[in-house]
């Protein structure tokens, strides 16, 4: 489905195939929505299922269709915008039985950080380009990821060729899944990609092939998750990481402790940008799950939030280019911090104020990424990438950021 274009067809419920309606199909902000006289004759604010046949796509099964506008008079009219909607060329999608074993997504996010743009050689007279597949195996959960990028060839007119890179990640599963814990696996990558890569975009293309006919069938969901999220953290190139990435997709996807804190971590960079006391208190409730998960007996479980920042000194230094006489005050300052926000201390004096409060967080976030990745013995090359990046946004950027708020030239 192209999402510049509408779609023409009819639809009807299931619970009643004699009665179908003319339906107008389109898109609007990335969410699907249905233009139809098609209603049912109870009081509803939404329809579970609706299908359809429309030219140019075929069989179309759209799941869990709210209402977004009802008008009535001599007809009437309905607008719903479905969660989930599945194309097929031959038929429809019983999603109370519907399991997958392969799959693949199609995001441009990918073609970003392999970072290679095709050109022409006048010279040699040939296209260098960069198309691979690249496979990563996760045995103890029968998984394997492979990820393609390749060429994608179209005309745009009788003279004139378009020649557009293309990135998707293919999911191979042991055992079938259901529809949603594949929709799971997806965000786990995303996650992954979150956190080498510093970004995800919006998918362009979601198919699974269907297990009793072979035919890929296409899904349409408004991803709202990560793929909005934008650049915080490291920007890498793909050839650069590539060593170190099968020991992040397999402690991403099976190490218990690492997704937790990963999960923990992403909170930051899902939806909405959160304020910055509650991205600062997020950051301490990822950074404290890493401690209880990863430090040894040296260290009580149930230690404080000061002793834990202690024992990580050396990072903190490092990332945040801190010094003897900061580094005194800082563990307790974070603490009061924390107390002031969480707990409600509010009589708690020399707090980080709220400009403060986003850097702080965004120290934390590098920090817990880097004792994260440094524990499943990644490259030290991609380590040195978190401490050079932590510098340039808790220093570097900042000092500019005072500088533009304390606005010397007024």
């Amino acid at each position: 489905m192209k999402k510049d274009q509408k779609y023409y067809g009819e639809v009807w419920l299931v619970e009643n195939t004699e009665v179908k309606q003319f339906c107008i199909m389109s898109f609007m902000d990335d969410d699907l929505v249905l233009e139809t006289n098609l209603h049912s004759p109870k009081s509803a604010y939404k329809e579970p299922q609706i299908i359809g046949i429309f030219t140019g796509l075929g069989y179309l099964t759209f799941i869990d269709c709210k209402i977004k506008l009802s008008s009535s008079g001599i007809t009437e009219t309905r607008v719903y915008q479905p969660k989930y909607s599945f194309v097929s060329e031959s038929h429809f999608i019983n999603p109370s039985s519907l399991l997958l074993k392969e799959f693949y997504i199609v995001n441009n996010a990918i073609v970003k950080w392999v970072n290679h743009a095709p050109w022409y050689n006048n010279i040699k007279n040939e296209l260098t380009k960069k198309e691979f597949t690249d496979e990563f195996e996760i045995d103890n959960i029968g998984l394997k990821l492979s990820l393609q990028h390749y060429l994608q060839y179209g005309l745009k007119s009788r003279s004139e060729l378009v020649i557009t890179n293309k990135g998707s990640i293919n999911f191979f599963l042991k055992e079938p899944c259901s529809l949603l814990k594949a929709i799971d696996l997806y965000d786990d990558f995303q996650k992954v990609l979150q956190l080498v890569f510093g970004r995800s975009s919006k998918f362009e293309s979601f198919k699974f092939k269907c297990l009793g006919c072979s035919e890929w069938i296409e899904l349409h969901y408004n991803d709202r998750k990560l793929s909005s999220s934008s650049s915080t953290f490291v920007h890498t190139e793909y050839k650069k990481i590539k060593a170190s990435l099968p020991s992040i997709l397999t402690a991403a996807y099976s190490n218990q402790n690492f997704r937790f804190c990963l999960d923990k971590l992403m909170e930051n960079f899902i939806g909405k940008h959160p304020s910055h006391n509650k991205r600062f208190t997020n950051s301490i409730s990822a950074y404290e799950a890493f401690c209880k998960l990863y430090l040894d007996n040296s260290i009580k479980p149930n230690a404080k939030l000061s002793k834990w920042i202690l024992a990580h000194e050396d990072v903190f230094k490092k990332i945040g280019d801190i010094n003897e006489k900061e580094w005194k005050k800082f563990p307790s300052k974070v603490v009061r911090s924390r107390d002031f926000h969480v707990h409600s201390n509010v009589g708690n004096r020399d707090v980080f104020s709220e400009f403060d409060l986003l850097y702080i967080s965004f120290l934390f976030d590098f920090v817990i990424a880097y004792l994260m990745l440094n524990e499943i013995k990644v490259e030290q090359e991609l380590l040195d990438k978190y401490v050079q990046h932590g510098k340039s946004v808790f220093v570097d950027m900042k000092r500019t950021n005072a500088i533009l708020g304390n606005n010397p030239l007024s």
